[in-house]
């Protein structure tokens, strides 16, 4: 799934899938892809837990009715992925943030990356959003 532009958006596409039966099981490891005009990143080892983003989908669908609030959503390693939509006005026009943050080895260093920031979004990226994390969620 892609949301927004294309010079702003993300994109979330499904690796893998704890099977039923495992520890863990339902939660899905992601490719995350975030684009920020001329910032870009991947990252393909970001891992969200199913009943995570169950709680999104109620949070989403509660957001697409009132049109004001927020959904979030985070992978289970703090701060690696957060992504947020919210309300930016009374008129109901939405807004995303996102997060992405890995380490780099360099040398006998470890480096943090972030890749942080936002763009606008349509109220019907709500809709969008819900289908794809029942999508992950199931």
């Amino acid at each position: 799934m892609k949301i927004g532009s294309e010079e702003e958006y993300i994109e979330i596409e499904e690796l893998e899938r704890n099977p039923e039966g495992s520890p863990c099981a339902g939660d899905v490891n992601v490719r995350i892809t975030l684009s920020l005009q001329a910032f870009a990143g991947v990252y393909d080892g970001v891992w969200i837990e199913q009943s995570v983003m169950k709680k999104f989908i109620v949070e989403l669908e509660k957001l697409d009715e009132k049109r004001s609030g927020m959904a979030r959503v985070s992978s289970m390693s703090p701060e690696e992925f957060v992504f947020e939509i919210r309300s930016s006005d009374s008129l109901g026009h939405m807004e995303i943030e996102v997060q992405l943050h890995r380490h780099q080895y360099s040398g006998p260093k470890y480096w943090p990356i972030y890749l942080k920031g936002g763009f606008e979004a349509q109220p019907e990226t709500i809709v969008q959003l819900m289908s794809c994390f029942k999508k992950l969620a199931n």
